[in-house]
C-alpha cells in the first residue's frame, strides 16, 4: 500500500473514531474480498451507475495522438449515446474506432468511490444510419437542448456517438459492505 494511501487511511480512521468511537468505513475498506458479483446483477448495477451520471471522458486516438474530450453522454444498459459535432474525436474515431471511457461519481468519502473504465467500439450515426440513429435519438435528450437553441427539429447534419462497450472494469467500494470485492469486470 503507497504511503500516501495508508496515510488517508488512516486519517479517515482517526476522524471515523472520533466522531463514533468506531471505525466502520476503515474496516470496510481494508477488506480483502475476491467474490464476484453475478453478470446479470453487475450489468443492472453498472446500468444503474450510468444512469445516475451524465458525464464522461471519451479516449480516442489515431495517428499515435491520443485526445481526451469530456462529454456529457446518456446510456441505454451498457450502452452510451453522444452527440457530437464534427472534430479530432470524430475523425479520430472514423481512423481507429477502438476508444476507452471513463465514467465516475462524485467523491463523498472512502464508501462513496465508484467508476467504471469502458473499453469499447465507438460508432458515429448519421440519419443515414437508420435504425440505430433512431434509437440514439430516443435515448440522447435533444428535444431539450434544441428548445434551449430555439430549434424545433434535429439538425440534418446531426451526429451521434454509439459506444458498445466491451469491458467494463467497475469499481464501487460500497460493494465490499455486500461482501463482493470492490473492483468487479464486465465482459461482454
Amino acid at each position: 500500500m503507497g504511503v500516501l494511501v495508508y496515510n488517508v487511511l488512516k486519517e479517515a480512521r482517526m476522524k471515523e473514531k472520533r466522531k463514533t468511537g468506531k471505525s466502520d468505513a476503515l474496516s470496510i475498506v481494508r477488506k480483502r474480498l475476491t467474490r464476484k458479483m453475478p453478470k446479470k446483477v453487475l450489468e443492472a448495477r453498472i446500468a444503474a451507475f450510468f444512469a445516475a451520471q451524465n458525464m464522461c471522458v471519451l479516449a480516442t486516438c489515431a495517428w499515435d495522438v491520443p485526445r481526451a474530450t469530456p462529454l456529457e453522454y446518456h446510456s441505454d444498459g451498457t450502452n452510451l449515446y453522444m452527440m457530437v459535432e464534427a472534430g479530432r474525436k470524430v475523425e479520430n474515431i472514423r481512423e481507429n474506432p477502438n476508444v476507452s471511457v471513463g465514467i465516475y461519481g462524485l467523491y463523498k468519502g472512502w464508501l462513496s468511490v465508484k467508476g467504471a473504465q469502458i473499453t469499447g467500439v465507438a460508432k458515429v450515426l448519421t440519419v443515414e444510419s437508420g435504425e440505430e440513429f433512431v434509437r440514439a435519438a430516443e435515448v440522447y435528450p435533444w428535444k431539450r437542448y434544441a428548445k434551449e437553441l430555439g430549434l424545433t427539429k434535429l439538425p440534418a447534419n446531426a451526429r451521434f456517438l454509439k459506444i458498445e462497450a466491451a469491458v467494463i472494469e467497475f469499481i464501487d467500494m460500497s460493494l465490499k459492505a455486500e461482501g463482493y470485492a470492490a473492483g468487479q469486470a464486465w465482459v461482454r
